[in-house]
């Protein structure tokens, strides 16, 4: 494994990153206004009023704060995209691992923009279903993005089961932090909620470590994403500095909250963190990902 391709592979990623660099800029935002949009008004106009004494003040400003976080990174991600284009298809070997990383961003974003979709809109507070809910839009951002990141991945020249390994590595990546995100908004509108004072019963550290530390965490995701694509030995650490904290913070979290629904969401969140650190110290997937056979 040494970061090479072909030159038909530079010219497929070049046209790709051209393409969705495109679609970045100017469809991608609108998808995720209209992602939002609908969960808004379902938690507002429906949820808040079934359930009066839930959590519904912190998730407004939570979502549209991320939601419009993500649209400036999908912007800035279709701007550099069209950027190092040319220097993908001129061969330079830090352009296709910032190519990479910068694909991740659509993948991971749109993930985390179909959730609240899925969670207030598909459903209500009470678990009814509600047959008009539709697909959210972000999807499409989504798939976008991931096409995108698996066609940049498997470009570079390699054998069938160094592929197989950069598959389970980058997918894991990808899955992980995006769940680690979704369960950084749980953590930080119930944190806010309860406020900062300490008190044990109201799991104030735990929802911190399970909040805006996993919020923090989802920057190493991407940090990985570049280093490992360019073969790079300090990916693997910052890969698994990631795994464990994540693992901590939403593992914590759900023993202190294991008797709500939620806590759930963080029980499998800390598993998925689990099995990310486990691929990684696997002697076999390691090395081939980090070009050492």
């Amino acid at each position: 494994m040494t970061n090479e391709t072909t030159k038909q592979g530079r010219l497929i990623m070049t046209t790709v990153a051209v393409i969705i660099g495109i679609f970045l800029i100017i469809s991608a935002p609108f998808l995720g206004a209209k992602g939002l949009s609908t969960p808004l008004h379902r938690l507002i106009e429906v949820n808040q009023i079934q359930d009066p004494n839930g959590v519904w003040d912190t998730p407004v400003g939570i979502l549209v704060a991320t939601f419009h976080v993500w649209i400036a990174l999908f912007v800035f991600g279709g701007a550099t995209l069209l950027m190092i284009a040319k220097d993908i298809y001129a061969d330079k070997k830090w352009a296709r691992p910032l190519a990479l990383t910068i694909m991740a961003i659509p993948s991971m974003g749109g993930m985390t923009m179909v959730i609240p979709w899925l969670v207030l809109v598909t459903t209500d507070a009470l678990g009814n279903k509600n047959p008009d809910a539709g697909m959210s839009p972000a999807i499409f951002i989504m798939i976008v993005g991931l096409v995108g990141y698996f066609i940049i991945l498997l470009t570079e020249k390699a054998d069938f089961k160094t592929k197989i390994a950069q598959v389970i590595t980058f997918l894991a990546l990808g899955v992980v932090g995006g769940m680690v995100f979704m369960n950084a908004q749980h953590g930080v509108r119930h944190f806010l909620t309860k406020g900062p004072f300490y008190n044990p019963t109201d799991s104030n550290p735990e929802l911190f470590l399970g909040g805006f530390v996993m919020y923090a965490a989802t920057l190493l995701f991407f940090v990985t994403i570049g280093l490992m694509a360019a073969r790079k030995e300090l990916g693997w650490y910052t890969g698994m500095i990631a795994g464990i904290v994540t693992f901590a913070g939403a593992f914590l979290t759900y023993i202190d909250r294991y008797n709500v629904p939620s806590g759930q969401e963080w029980l499998r969140g800390a598993m998925l963190s689990a099995v990310f650190v486990a691929i990684l110290v696997i002697p076999w997937i390691k090395k081939r990902v980090l070009g050492q056979l």
